[in-house]
């Protein structure tokens, strides 16, 4: 992936950014993270409770145990006092490869804003948040999975689908 425009990345659609502040995510907002997690496998159609649930009480231990290890990297957007979405980052060991002798990967997760908040500028912001710390953190590309909704955003910041495949077991 060629480096992101980040002209692109800070346009806005309206007048937001004053109110806007990109914190970094402790170990306190877990419960943030989780309440974003689960709205936004519900928005794309997940909505059997019990398994929201389970993906929660799993999720929780996950993320105490991320955080801990530095393998995970999360960020809330907040306006005035309100939080209004968030994203994250989650590095993963991965071999090397020609292209990169890194032997780990970045992976964008949960990146969510809440209905209310749409459509101004605030995923854009997350996402510029996002990818200006993995280049300080010299990662080689940054992957993702795009749900419909936010594949257009995605793709105006320079992602491109890849040949990497899926196949579920269950």
């Amino acid at each position: 992936m060629a480096g992101p425009n980040l002209a692109r990345l800070f346009y806005w659609g309206r007048k937001l950014d004053s109110d806007l502040l990109i914190r970094n995510a402790t170990l306190d907002d877990v419960p943030e993270i989780l309440r974003q997690r689960r709205g936004m496998y519900q928005d794309m159609g997940y909505n059997d409770a019990a398994v929201l649930d389970a993906m929660v009480c799993s999720c929780q231990s996950f993320l105490g145990k991320a955080f801990a290890d530095g393998s995970f990297h999360s960020w809330l957007a907040c306006v005035n006092t309100r939080t209004v979405g968030g994203g994250a980052v989650l590095i993963s060991p991965w071999p090397s490869h020609p292209y990169d002798p890194q032997c780990r990967r970045a992976t964008i997760l949960n990146l969510y804003v809440y209905p209310g908040f749409r459509r101004q500028g605030i995923a854009r912001k997350l996402m510029g948040t996002l990818l200006e710390w993995c280049e300080r953190e010299k990662f080689a590309g940054v992957f993702l999975h795009a749900s419909e909704d936010g594949r257009h955003l995605y793709e105006t910041l320079g992602f491109e689908a890849s040949n990497e495949m899926q196949l579920k077991l269950r």
